[in-house]
């Protein structure tokens, strides 16, 4: 890789004082000018509320609205811009913002507490002499958390003369339901306009005028309680459950596509939990309420748990014939033959059985795509690992006129960086006709590349979340519309372009280009199964003509194979905030030794003493040795194409990559690590440590803690290592 110049420093940037308080207001404008249609009189009446407040407490209130939580201690509400925190306290109580504790807060109270704090409380205030529940000195907070209660009443724990030292964030609703209109999703706080405004993230500039995601009350509404329901169900208590099940009669009915899949989502989620709960029957009901796959494959199991052989199949025999989606026939298909026709093996596990057998060396293990890649290359044939990027940027360059124009984007605030109607299937049905021109230019690729350079040359670099800006893989992309079958990559698109969530993911890890046509393969090793989503997509590749290979990785060893065993000391334990004092490595080919690199480095910081002690590396030794950017481009010729070796490689490579990174670079190569492997192929020794292995084995060690001695004693580990597994290579290979 290319040396890079070091980024230079950013300017820091300093918000004004009250910056939260100006981003609130630019929510409140945004929603009131986009949403009055949506708005309840409960949220207008919240708006009207907010603006009359004085600065103070407006101030204060959107600081509460900013922080994690809903209850605060009230002497950490300390603020320099807010200069009367007891008058602003006062009228947001007056005026219903904030409210102070009730038994009903409890729990809420108790979580503000630190895990020393609660162990205090439960042994002042627990009635004498019991004895149930953890022991309080080693009891985990959530062990006390859940103890306390049950134990002590809220009066002891919160006398009456307390309850004022705390504070509660009321009208949450309305702030929630506000947020959610500005960003189409449950979020809290307002960070991302403060990132905004710092430059860390930068906004879209697709659109000035956005149109409101939500054209009706009752539409806002349900998309609402959906990403509520969701929200509740990511890490949901059996009360929650309970709650949900008991409410499901009152779900509204969504009117939108975007909102259906949510809430086949959340009927998904909450079976789920019900099953885990062993409610097989509330699980089944939940169920039966979705057409939907994933929840059709759960309410086939759940027959069959039941009992209801004749009900699962009768429900299989529906979904093949009318499937809501590919993945959903291959379930069914498979499912119906193991269960129903006594077949042994499933369809995905017999594919991958019947697979290519991939011989790759046994040093990729860590990133097998890479290694195949590498064993591809070294044939004489050009692959890529691509999986789903390169669809995406073909899929976002092709269709970018439709997807970010700006006068019909589906994009809604400033901070979206995609369509907001792909998933949903709008997205096609808006731009049908003229999606179906884009797949016709396929036909003539000449022409068609031409008009895929002109939008990467036009738009290369713009944000977004769909087209990644890598030239390397735009040539790949060119090629693949060069050398693709007529008419093979239309179907492809277009299912893209009909449901993307569905059907943006799944694609094989490589394509490999020869003799002027293409392939594409599925990368599998041991222990990884097929996902039915990979199937749907290699289908859907072979009958649009490509050629998909699935092949299963054999792990070899390549007596030929370099590596480069690598020692490094360092100025502490951390890569974030320590640096490198030198680095030793040496160079095997098989077992020779064909050359040694070590080097002395500045760290640009002083050296602490027990470090010194350690390595008896002093500060004057590296005064004046190079900097690591000085020697960062002989190194990494040095290391070139091998395998990089360490005695806790994580350690040693880590600190390289992040020496890189500084510089702008990146870093990668495959990995090895001699003390899993030593742990792996010499089982039982008394211990692992570079200096117990070499007494052990009888390896010379005479500087410890340098690198260049320490690099060529973990080289010997690895001559052993590569003997232990040459030999159970060739054992295997003989049974």
């Amino acid at each position: 890789m290319p040396r890079s110049d070091p980024v230079p420093p950013r300017t820091p940037v300093i918000l004004p004082s009250r910056y939260y308080f100006d981003h609130f207001d630019e929510m409140l404008t945004f929603v009131e000018s986009g949403y009055g249609h949506v708005l309840e009189s409960t949220h207008s009446t919240f708006i009207k509320d907010f603006r009359s407040l004085n600065v103070d407490a407006a101030c204060l209130y959107v600081r509460l609205a900013n922080r994690k939580g809903r209850v605060f201690y009230r002497d950490s509400l300390r603020y320099e811009e807010i200069s009367s925190l007891d008058g602003a306290v006062a009228e947001l109580l007056e005026r219903r913002f904030i409210r102070l504790p009730v038994p009903g807060d409890y729990a809420n109270l108790l979580s503000l507490k630190t895990r020393l704090q609660l162990a205090t409380l439960i042994k002042e205030q627990s009635d004498p002499g019991r004895s149930d529940g953890p022991r309080i000195s080693s009891a985990k907070k959530a062990d006390l958390l859940h103890l306390i209660p049950r134990q002590i009443t809220f009066e002891r724990a919160f006398p009456e003369d307390h309850l004022s030292h705390y504070l509660l964030q009321d009208r949450c609703e309305e702030v929630d339901f506000l947020l959610f209109l500005y960003f189409g999703r449950l979020q809290r706080g307002m960070t991302t306009f403060a990132l905004r405004d710092l430059g860390l993230i930068r906004t879209s500039g697709f659109r000035t005028k956005f149109e409101a995601r939500f054209p009706t009350r009752e539409s806002a509404a349900s998309a609402y309680h959906y990403a509520k329901v969701n929200d509740s169900l990511e890490q949901p208590t059996p009360g929650d459950v309970d709650a949900l099940l008991a409410g499901l009669q009152d779900w509204p009915l969504p009117d939108d596509a975007a909102t259906e899949l949510a809430r086949h989502q959340a009927l998904h989620r909450l079976g789920r939990e019900l099953e885990r709960a062993s409610r097989f029957e509330d699980a089944l009901s939940v169920f039966s309420l979705s057409d939907q796959f994933p929840a059709t494959e759960r309410t086939v199991r759940l027959l069959l748990r039941l009992d209801d052989r004749e009900g699962a199949e009768a429900f299989l025999l529906k979904l093949i014939d009318n499937p809501s989606c590919d993945e959903e026939l291959i379930f069914a298909e498979d499912f119906y033959e193991r269960k129903f026709h006594r077949k042994k093996m499933g369809r995905l596990t017999s594919l991958l059985r019947n697979a290519v057998v991939l011989p790759l060396d046994e040093s990729g293990r860590d990133r097998p795509e890479a290694a195949a890649v590498r064993h591809f290359e070294r044939r004489g044939v050009h692959a890529a690992h691509v999986e789903n990027v390169i669809w995406q940027q073909l899929f976002g360059l092709l269709f970018w006129d439709l997807l970010f124009d700006p006068a019909t984007a589906a994009i809604h605030n400033a901070f979206e960086f995609k369509p907001q109607d792909l998933n949903s299937g709008d997205f096609h049905r808006r731009h049908h006709e003229a999606i179906r021109e884009k797949l016709k230019s396929l036909d003539d690729p000449p022409a068609a590349l031409a008009a895929l350079r002109a939008t990467w040359e036009l738009h290369s670099g713009t944000p977004n979340d769909l087209v990644p800006w890598y030239p390397d893989l735009f040539l790949h992309t060119c090629r693949l519309v060069e050398f693709a079958p007529p008419g093979g990559l239309a179907s492809i698109l277009e299912s893209m372009a009909e449901n993307h969530r569905a059907n943006r993911s799944g694609f094989p890890d490589l394509i490999v280009f020869e003799n002027e046509g293409l392939r594409f393969v599925e990368i599998k090793t041991e222990g990884d199964q097929i996902r039915r989503s990979q199937l749907v997509q290699m289908e859907r590749l072979t009958r649009a003509g490509l050629t998909v290979e699935l092949a299963r990785v054999q792990w070899v060893l390549d007596p030929e194979q370099e590596y480069v065993v690598v020692d490094i000391e360092t100025t502490g334990g951390r890569a974030d905030a320590h640096r490198i004092t030198e680095i030793g490595a040496v160079k095997l080919r098989g077992d020779t030794v064909i050359g040694e690199w070590s080097s002395l480095i500045n760290p640009e910081r002083s050296i602490p003493k027990f470090i010194v002690g350690l390595t008896g590396i002093t500060d004057s030794m590296v005064a004046d040795a190079p900097r690591f950017e000085e020697i960062a481009d002989s190194f990494r010729e040095f290391v070139g194409e091998a395998v990089f070796v360490a005695h806790r490689v994580k350690f040693d490579h880590g600190f390289i990559r992040a020496e890189f990174q500084r510089l702008g670079q990146e870093f990668r190569c495959p990995t090895l690590c001699t003390v899993v492997s030593m742990r792996r192929y010499f089982p039982g020794l008394p211990s692992y440590g570079l200096g117990p292995l070499c007494a052990t084995l009888g390896i010379p060690l005479e500087s410890h803690h340098r690198a260049l001695c320490d690099a060529r004693a973990t080289a010997e580990l690895l001559k052993r290592i590569n003997g232990e597994r040459f030999e159970r290579q060739d054992l295997g290979a003989v049974g």
